[in-house]
């Protein structure tokens, strides 16, 4: 038997909705410029309620990263293997690239609050980085070693693919607005479509 909830008592949301929530007020206002109180406000939940959920700020933020990083990893994955397989090692590049940019496309707050946590120095930059930027950039770090090892690729440091993609292509998917005033010239955004010729850019500009 179920009971409807008592009058005035806030609506319940979901461990996934407050996550979401927390993520879009993180990437807004920073991680100092976000507060528990405020999330609840938001969310119309009592003043302990998150913190009775997650714990501390510092506790749920850290909640906010993995779910949020868990989820666009797990579809970066998944759309690497639903693309053709590649042939060839650059092709295998290229593939890694366009995944992580189809898969940013619905993640836009999530690429928001990266560009925000790296302008300084932090723990919770050291948060991300060493649990789910580095891990995924070895593979591609493997990848591009052994391309210019067979002298396919000319000598490239890592960060330039990383930043080129994860904070420069990716803005066709995070800066909407800007985005939107070339659909007059290019037309609507074909998210597949920008993030191979992304890729097919920045992989052919490394080749010798």
């Amino acid at each position: 038997m179920t009971t409807s909830p008592s009058r005035g008592r806030p609506k319940l949301h979901s461990d996934e909705a407050i996550l979401e929530a927390a993520l879009r007020l993180f990437a807004t206002h920073g991680y100092d410029g976000t507060s528990l109180r405020s999330l609840n406000r938001e969310l119309g939940l009592s003043h302990s309620a998150i913190h009775q959920r997650f714990g501390t700020k510092e506790d749920l933020y850290k909640a906010v990263i993995d779910h949020a990083c868990g989820a666009m990893f797990g579809e970066i994955r998944d759309i690497l293997r639903s693309l053709p397989r590649p042939d060839t090692q650059l092709g295998e590049l290229q593939s890694q690239f366009k995944a992580f940019l189809i898969a940013s496309h619905k993640h836009p707050y999530l690429n928001r609050l990266m560009n925000n946590e790296g302008l300084e120095d932090s723990w919770h930059l050291d948060h991300i980085y060493k649990k789910y930027v580095q891990p995924s950039l070895a593979p591609v770090r493997k990848l591009m070693d052994d391309l210019t090892k067979k002298k396919v690729i000319n000598p490239t440091a890592v960060r330039t693919p990383f930043f080129l993609v994860a904070h420069g292509a990716a803005g066709i998917f995070t800066l909407h607005a800007l985005s939107s005033k070339l659909n007059s010239a290019d037309g609507a955004v074909s998210v597949e479509k920008l993030a191979d010729e992304a890729a097919w850019v920045i992989v052919n500009g490394m080749k010798r």
